[in-house]
């Protein structure tokens, strides 16, 4: 359309996973989308207006700033957090919920999702781009497609070429998801006035970036952000995306995406960020404390003046990167310093939270906890049934079903336990269990970054620990099977 007087008519979406092709589990089934736990099950058509107005996703920013001047299409939205690979069929019947609602309505005048960017299925390298091939294949070719990614989407050129203007999040932790979804919604009204982009770029880096050395809180990941958001003129959307180096691809790594009005445009751009993340590959800092070492530590400086707790991350039993959440590594280590007034959270394991549930508050249970197994006597100080409002600013505002809960206790350690994953984004589901974070002298925590929004201002210190789980944190360790080659491992490998 060339202008946009009439009122338009955008339709929305959403399909996100973050898949670890390594992990260890099963392929993420369509019961996982189906099923509430720490965010919404799969929502058809209308039912993503009602439970998306309001949360922590970039839709509920896109429905808070589109306006009440254009027709809203809701085609179906699911988002199954982090894992395993999605199952072709988990894949196949959320792709038809999207795409047959697009297909049996009137051609929208543009159209918005919600991608993560790093889903792996066992028959697709690129599922995100299948989706938008079948999406567009309905819409036509002159319908405006605008994202919003991931700051670990691994992106392909086939993708790029398919949207017109993406939104990564520019934070990780994450914090600005809502606000990705506003600015999105801005791109969106700009191209109904202005039609598809006319140019596209993209461009890969010859390496890959740990996990926990790509947080934007300070250092090169920051400059580099901060270099995407400068002013471009014909620029549409300049992004950066870090990559999930966990997911076995064949354009796995960081990347940098143009879209602009002309393609000198969009080239010229491109070829500066890429500059940018070039220049800053040196500075990437991936350096992780030894367990046992790590506790040591932490013991030394809680005990010294001070407040707040000595903060240990769990990074490689990060269930935000697909692991299980459930190794003891650093339980049995805690223990075997008889560390005083520690708190570790959140581990997952079903059976000892049925346990404790069965036995009832201040009993005290035989079990065998996690994984490997850890046998001991603990006692059962707290339950809970998992239900409660997440507060950070990671994920505040979402409603919560982790199952059956307990603050378990053994020696001077206490450990949430919980039935399904969930990341430490946030004190609430320690709060639902009574446990104070801040009070803690030794907070272990099962996560790489997000922890840093709401639990490092809390804390005194921060080590990040190399223990045993399912996301580790050197991409050196994986076998590979699609990767391009030439990629290495890490920034100055």
């Amino acid at each position: 359309m060339t202008g946009a007087a009439k009122r338009a008519c955008i339709a929305l979406g959403g399909f996100s996973h973050e898949s670890n092709s390594f992990a260890p589990s099963q392929d993420v089934g369509l019961d996982h989308f189906l099923s509430r736990r720490d965010r919404p099950p799969l929502l058809p058509g209308a039912r993503m207006l009602d439970e998306l107005g309001s949360g922590a996703f970039p839709t509920t920013g896109f429905l808070q700033a589109i306006g009440q001047d254009h027709a809203l299409l809701p085609l179906a939205w699911a988002s199954g957090g982090a894992g395993g690979m999605v199952s072709d069929e988990a894949f196949e019947h959320v792709c038809g919920e999207l795409v047959s609602r697009l297909a049996g309505a009137p051609r929208p005048d543009a159209i918005y999702l919600e991608l993560h960017g790093a889903m792996a299925t066992p028959r697709l390298d690129d599922p995100e781009a299948e989706l938008l091939r079948r999406v567009r294949a309905v819409a036509g070719e002159q319908v405006p497609i605008v994202v919003t990614l991931d700051y670990h989407a691994n992106l392909s050129p086939a993708f790029a070429r398919m949207i017109d203007g993406a939104v990564v999040y520019r934070t990780y932790p994450h914090v600005d998801r809502v606000a990705c979804g506003r600015i999105a919604a801005g791109l969106v009204r700009r191209l109904l006035v202005r039609g598809r982009c006319a140019g596209v770029a993209i461009a890969h880096l010859p390496f890959l970036i740990p996990l926990h050395a790509q947080s934007t809180l300070d250092g090169p990941s920051r400059r580099i952000v901060d270099r995407s958001l400068a002013d471009a003129g014909e620029v549409v959307s300049r992004c950066y995306a870090a990559g999930f180096p966990l997911n076995d691809r064949h354009w796995c790594g960081p990347a940098v995406m143009v879209h602009a009005d002309s393609q000198s445009a969009a080239d010229e751009a491109c070829a500066g960020l890429l500059r940018a993340v070039l220049d800053e590959a040196q500075h990437f800092e991936a350096a992780l404390w030894p367990m046992d070492a790590a506790v040591e530590e932490a013991m030394r400086r809680s005990s010294a003046p001070g407040t707040g707790p000595v903060l240990l991350a769990d990074v490689q039993d990060n269930p935000g990167a697909g692991a299980g959440s459930d190794t003891t590594g650093l339980l049995a280590a805690l223990v075997r310093a008889q560390a005083q007034g520690a708190l570790l959270g959140i581990l997952c394991d079903a059976d000892a939270a049925a346990a404790a549930h069965a036995a009832g508050e201040g009993a005290s249970i035989d079990i065998a906890l996690g994984r490997p197994p850890f046998a001991g006597r603990f006692v059962v100080e707290r339950l809970g049934d998992g239900r409660f409002v997440s507060t950070g600013s990671v994920a505040g505002g979402l409603r919560m079903d982790l199952g059956p809960m307990a603050l378990l206790r053994i020696g001077g350690t206490r450990v949430v336990v919980s039935t399904t994953r969930m990341q430490a984004f946030d004190p609430a589901p320690f709060h639902h269990l009574g446990a104070d974070p801040a009070r803690a002298a030794i907070l272990v925590l099962k996560s790489t970054c997000h922890f840093r929004a709401d639990f490092g201002p809390l804390s005194r210190d921060v080590l990040l620990v190399e223990a045993p789980g399912d996301a580790a944190a050197d991409p050196a360790r994986y076998p590979y099977r699609r990767l391009r080659p030439g990629v290495r491992p890490g920034p100055a490998a």
